[in-house]
């Protein structure tokens, strides 16, 4: 891949780009490093993966030394899945992601790409780096004319039989490594859309739609790029442009690592010994729950904890902090988050999120029919912090707009207040 003068400006800003990103990444302060280091690691392997292009185009490297420097690269293009991968998963764990021995396991796609691709490198001098998909660094090592040496397969010697099996191994290897890491961020991001609603009382600022959008048109140029790969093993018939190629992983790298600088951690970390032990049994202390321990938690216990949630509502307005989370319930009870949990949803039949509007709602309703302050100001008192969510989630609830439930009450002539009106906790779990 020979780029113009457009492109190797645009090559070179790239590199440029990803190397402030990788450091900005690395050095900024955060209460938690975790998704940015996979991030750092993501960006890294991109330019690692750019070095064969880089010496043809900068350090006037032989085409030997190209194909070589590709073969040795070219493996690293597997650990892009998974930084994505745990990129997300940092993202939505409310615990700092470390990794375990279990991991390793993601480097898998890794080595045996490497033993493919370096084992065919040495059992023939005819290795070379195509233009397949964006650039050298996609990753593809194959021998030039494998699709012909498979036609003519008793025609081959045995070393070139094994080479063009190996690549072609490598090849498949890597499309289904990484659409299987497509699937997997996927599933988490599903994940995450329904289970942030059981953690935090307001959701500006937490939702991941525009990695969504990012996973999206990766995806559909990852599609291209295989029907791209297929064309020059079979056809040819594509010749496609080396700038316009360049233009578009300049682009998709951009937005990304704009994206990614901009996202700040969702969770914050947890501090030590911040839910007390006292609603635990010992004997289950230290031990990882399942998503609710049902055996653990009986029913006095479970009448206790459900008090103690309404005295943190009735008492302390817990509810009238913008940014209330289960964590800090989970602080103001000494309840542990897990139970907390599966109180609010097993017994009253609410999660986090609608029993905080719940309260904040019900509180509402109260200042609507007692005072004469504005609504804007009336949802900012009870916890919300924009009125179209104070809007929307009034309406959930009462089936009015908070300007309707006001003129309403003051026209009713009996004049009683319609807190009365707003559904309650099921009364059989108080």
């Amino acid at each position: 891949m020979k780029l113009t003068l457009v492109g190797q400006i645009l090559f070179g800003a790239l590199i440029l780009h990803q190397a402030f990103v990788v450091a900005m990444l690395l050095a900024r302060p955060e209460p938690r490093k975790d998704h940015s280091i996979a991030m750092a690691v993501f960006f890294l392997v991109n330019m690692l993966t750019s070095v064969p292009l880089g010496g043809q185009t900068f350090g006037g490297w032989t085409d030997s030394g190209v194909a070589i420097a590709g073969v040795l690269v070219a493996p690293f293009i597997m650990l892009q899945g998974p930084c994505v991968y745990f990129y997300v998963l940092a993202l939505i764990s409310p615990a700092v992601v470390k990794l375990g021995r279990r991991d390793w396991r993601h480097l898998a796609g890794f080595l045996i790409y490497l033993v493919l691709t370096v084992g065919a490198a040495l059992l023939t001098n005819q290795m070379t780096m195509p233009d397949i998909g964006a650039h050298p660094d996609d990753g593809v090592v194959i021998h030039k004319n494998a699709m012909s040496g498979l036609m003519a397969y008793f025609g081959l010697s045995w070393i070139n039989t094994v080479v063009v099996i190996a690549n072609l191994s490598a090849l498949s290897l890597f499309i289904l490594v990484t659409s299987f890491y497509f699937v997997l961020v996927i599933r988490l991001l599903l994940r995450y859309r329904r289970s942030k609603f059981d953690y935090f009382s307001s959701i500006e600022g937490r939702s991941l739609t525009w990695f969504e959008w990012i996973i999206g048109v990766l995806s559909v140029i990852w599609i291209a790029n295989i029907l791209l790969i297929g064309d020059n093993l079979f056809l040819r018939s594509v010749m496609s442009s080396e700038d316009a190629e360049m233009l578009v992983e300049t682009a998709w790298v951009l937005i990304l690592s704009f994206m990614v600088l901009w996202q700040p951690a969702i969770f914050e970390p947890k501090r030590p010994g911040s839910a007390a032990i006292e609603d635990i049994p010992p004997e289950l202390a230290g031990v990882a729950p399942s998503k609710y321990q049902r055996s653990a938690l009986d029913q006095e216990r479970c009448l206790r904890i459900i008090g103690k949630i309404e005295r943190a509502m009735t008492e302390d307005r817990l509810y009238r902090s913008q940014n209330v989370t289960l964590r800090n319930l989970s602080d103001h009870t000494r309840v542990s988050e897990n139970y907390l949990s599966q109180v609010l949803n097993e017994y009253l039949e609410r999660n986090f999120y609608d029993y905080i509007n719940h309260w904040r709602i019900k509180d509402a309703c109260h200042l609507l029919h007692q005072s004469k302050t504005s609504i804007i100001d009336i949802g900012e008192e009870v916890g919300f912090n924009s009125r179209s969510t104070f809007n929307a989630a009034f309406k959930k609830e009462t089936g009015q707009t908070p300007s309707e439930y006001r003129s309403a009450t003051r026209n009713a002539a009996w004049g009683q207040d319609p807190r009365a009106d707003v559904t309650s906790p099921p009364a059989g779990a108080r």
